[in-house]
């Protein structure tokens, strides 16, 4: 795990500091960073809450992308938080914010400003740090904002339900998930400090059985008159098929799968922004990928 050697090193601490933080041995913690043992489940969800990011980007071949502020940091290795886009629907007045990572602001401003007028690639896409997966019609919307951490607030700031840079690790999408839907496996394998941290963010955020699939589960379609449609999804390898045929742009029609059993067919043409539950997507290609 050469990458909690980076993680522990950028925050200042040694293996000793982080080895009292998990309450593990230091050899513990040598033994990891030179990839003689792997921690369980349970202490690689309390390094992605120490670090504000998650399990699967500690274990991934992917660069860490982490909701710390950085600026100074010249590791590409980790991925910190830059800042918010802002995408401006039509007939609305309103801008939607997400906070992003330093490269995904890279990679969006690098792809709007040599955007050539075309009848392809209509389609982009990005990972948000609250826990979004968004696919962006460049045709449809009126405007896309991108605003530094360093800048002020505009007038029209509105904070999500998950506060100004997401729940603080994308970790505690997963944790809360499974805490309402695998309550046993949430006990076994979750320390019993972060534990209580999910339990009081449940609390906090009034996160309950009722609204819980709607926070975290549903697809959200807006259209270019400034409607909305949620659509919920339970099917994680269904839903990460269904993002590849968008952003590969292979049909004039959009397609998502419901709870319900019902298929939703929507023109491309008449949606600005599709907003998708992150992780719900990343489980889905995993699975497909482990299934290969």
């Amino acid at each position: 795990m050469e990458k909690l050697k980076i993680l522990r090193k950028q925050c200042n601490f040694t293996q000793k500091d982080l080895a009292n933080l998990l309450g593990v041995k230091t050899k513990d913690i040598q033994n990891w960073e030179l990839n003689k043992a792997q921690p369980e489940l349970k202490i690689l969800r309390d390094l992605a809450d120490i670090f504000s990011t998650s399990v699967y980007d500690i274990l991934s071949n992917e660069s860490i992308a982490t909701t710390d502020y950085s600026p100074w940091n010249f590791n590409e290795t980790i991925d910190y938080f830059w800042g918010h886009i802002g995408i401006l629907l039509y007939n609305s007045n309103i801008i939607k914010w997400y906070p992003i990572t330093n490269s995904t602001f890279d990679r969006v401003e690098t792809i709007l400003s040599n955007d050539k007028p075309s009848k392809e690639n209509d389609i982009f896409s990005l990972d948000t740090l609250n826990n979004r997966l968004l696919l962006i019609n460049k045709n449809i919307v009126k405007k896309i904002s991108l605003l530094s951490d360093a800048s002020d607030s505009p007038k029209d700031w509105e904070i999500p339900w998950d506060g100004y840079q997401g729940l603080g690790s994308e970790e505690f999408y997963n944790l809360i998930d499974e805490y309402f839907f695998d309550y046993e496996h949430f006990c076994q394998n979750t320390s019993e400090e972060l534990q209580n941290k999910v339990v009081n963010l449940i609390e906090e955020k009034r996160i309950t059985e009722d609204n819980v699939l709607e926070i975290l589960n549903q697809v959200y379609i807006y259209y270019h008159d400034n409607t909305v449609e949620t659509i919920d999804i339970v099917n994680a390898q269904e839903l990460f098929n269904d993002v590849r045929l968008i952003e590969f742009e292979l049909n004039r029609f959009i397609q998502f799968s419901d709870d319900n059993g019902e298929i939703h067919f929507i023109p491309l043409n008449s949606v600005g922004l599709i907003d998708i539950p992150l992780y719900l997507y990343k489980i889905g290609r995993n699975e497909i990928f482990e299934n290969k």
